[in-house]
């Protein structure tokens, strides 16, 4: 049974928050909901001195957060075979980029390399400490990608200032972490 749909709801959920900007450096209404997702301390929420023009990187933690309302969804917790309780205690809750990779492979998850043929829903970690979400590919392993992040701009950087759907290229993809099977 094909999991589109499903992987679908995942993307719809960070759609919610394209376009959306900060309102100071990485601080907003929209992107404060993103850190209760994480297990991120309180000290480190409010900024510290490694990030004393504003709050620390959220890129980890808005995809934290919108798996986390995705798996709110009886379909997908069915999809994954698992209840609440198992999925929020199974779920990536780090709001640092290369944890997450950590997290997919103790789980067992499926790690795809840069040249693999994506699905909605794929989650891709860059080289250069950043994860988004992927929306669509162009269905071959070396052409472009769409992808909807937080922290990012126009440009597509890593340190931007909202919530973009862009394209991407697959030149600093670090990998993919599959979800769920197509």
């Amino acid at each position: 049974m094909s999991t589109f749909k499903l992987r679908t709801r995942l993307v719809d959920l960070a759609r919610v928050s394209e376009g959306l900007v900060e309102v100071t450096k990485n601080r907003a209404p929209w992107i404060a909901k993103f850190w209760p997702a994480t297990f991120t301390p309180r000290f480190y929420i409010k900024g510290n001195a490694t990030y004393p023009n504003g709050d620390p990187p959220y890129c980890a933690a808005a995809v934290s957060y919108w798996v986390r309302e995705w798996l709110k969804d009886p379909e997908v917790l069915a999809a994954f075979g698992m209840t609440p309780d198992q999925a929020e205690q199974w779920r990536c809750q780090s709001p640092a980029c290369a944890e997450w990779s950590k997290w997919a492979r103790r789980k067992g998850l499926q790690i795809l390399p840069p040249n693999s043929i994506l699905k909605r829903g794929d989650i891709v970690i860059y080289s250069y400490s950043h994860i988004e979400i992927v929306t669509d590919d162009d269905g071959t392993t070396k052409g472009p990608f769409v992808a909807i992040g937080a922290n990012t701009n126009a440009a597509a950087s890593r340190d931007g200032e909202g919530c973009f759907e862009k394209p991407r290229s697959r030149a600093k993809v670090k990998e993919f972490i599959r979800l769920l099977p197509p």
